[in-house]
């Protein structure tokens, strides 16, 4: 394959990459939106007159299933933007006579500039609609006689803190490789 062959092909890979990294945050940030209006949506219901607190209960299932694509999304565009430094940026600069350190992915990364502060205020955002959303619940039914569903929010006030700790502690991992 000749330099200029090479050159475009290499080019070609960047735009798409760079084009999919660019998908994932317009897809975040609707993500985002949808949490928004799903949580509003339960609020809304939960203090309607013919609403219940019980809706709450709703609320931790809506926060991890979004959170968990949010955090998806961004380890899916983390392996994007490391294919495109480590295969992609250094032989386009080689072939172009630049430095590595130039190249966008690179440079972001290199200086110690890439900010990390919306993952954390997703996660914290999880824990605080399942903290306090299963508070809520719990208090306002706690003295109402046991029934079906007092089961039910203990069954799934376990099953919520086990998803919202598996959901956390993939982060985690995901930001170590």
């Amino acid at each position: 394959m000749s330099e200029d062959a090479t050159l475009s092909h290499l080019e070609a890979l960047r735009e798409d990459t760079r084009d999919e990294v660019k998908r994932r945050i317009q897809q975040r940030d609707q993500y985002s939106m949808q949490l928004t209006v799903a949580l509003g949506a339960v609020v809304i219901g939960a203090f309607s007159t013919k609403g219940t607190p019980r809706l709450f209960a709703l609320a931790p299932l809506i926060s991890i299933y979004f959170t968990a694509l949010i955090l998806y999304s961004y380890r899916i565009h983390d392996v994007l933007a490391t294919y495109l430094r480590r295969e992609i940026e250094p032989r386009f600069a080689t072939l172009c006579g630049i430095p590595t350190e130039k190249e966008w992915e690179t440079w972001y990364v290199g200086g110690g500039r890439k900010p990390g502060m919306r993952r954390l205020f997703f996660v914290i955002e999880m824990w605080a609609v399942i903290v306090l959303s299963l508070a809520y619940v719990w208090h306002k039914t706690w003295s109402e006689p046991r029934s079906l569903f007092t089961c039910a929010l203990l069954v799934g006030t376990v099953t919520y803190i086990f998803l919202g700790a598996w959901t956390s502690l993939l982060v985690r991992k995901w930001r170590k490789d």
